[in-house]
């Protein structure tokens, strides 16, 4: 049996496109970023594309001779982990992703050390933390469908649009568990015998 499109390691931030709309681009949200500075935040609710856009702004920032120091922070951690502050200088971007998980007195030392070492901060945030919005994440049954397009490519369509719009209601909107639960969908598909 060929591998699920829905596995972990297909659906990982960075492993699919952040789906721009119309003439946007990382290129831009990278403009818009250095405009401000090198200090942005991306807002969204859970499983918006977050993290995701994030992973396709790192090249740009790259190639923008930022130095990235990437934190991803988890539920319920109000701390920051150990920074180098030596790896904090005027050409280097603090990512921090889920930013909203930290306290706002963690959240304050970030910005004064960021602001005294000279350093970009770009953070992704379930709402606004205070800093310029360089880009709202928006699901939509639109965005899931042409991500599980994207999966499936040319294959044989094991999951349909009802598949899509009914994993989707069930998850509230959240593409990323959209995701998930079309992992099982696809199990119990494939897994089933071929109608004859």
């Amino acid at each position: 049996m060929a591998s699920n499109p829905f596995s972990t390691r297909f659906i990982r931030p960075g492993a699919i496109p952040f789906l721009f709309a119309g003439d946007d681009s990382a290129a831009s949200r990278i403009e818009r970023l250095q405009e401000n500075g090198w200090w942005g935040q991306i807002i969204g609710h859970h499983g918006s594309g977050k993290s995701t856009l994030l992973a396709a702004l790192k090249p740009e920032l790259e190639a923008a001779g930022r130095q990235i120091v990437e934190i991803a922070l988890h539920q319920g951690q109000r701390r920051m982990p150990p920074l180098n502050r030596r790896s904090l200088m005027a050409t280097t971007q603090l990512v921090i992703d889920g930013y909203e998980q930290l306290s706002w007195w963690s959240r304050w030392q970030v910005k004064l050390l960021c602001r005294w070492c000279g350093a970009g901060l770009l953070v992704s945030s379930h709402a606004d933390v205070g800093l310029p919005t360089i880009c709202r994440t928006e699901a939509s049954e639109q965005i899931a469908r042409a991500i599980v397009a994207q999966l499936l490519g040319d294959g044989e369509a094991i999951i349909t649009s009802s598949d899509v719009a009914a994993a989707y209601e069930a998850t509230g909107g959240n593409v990323r568990e959209t995701l998930f639960r079309l992992y099982d969908v696809y199990q119990q598909k494939a897994m089933q015998p071929a109608a004859r």
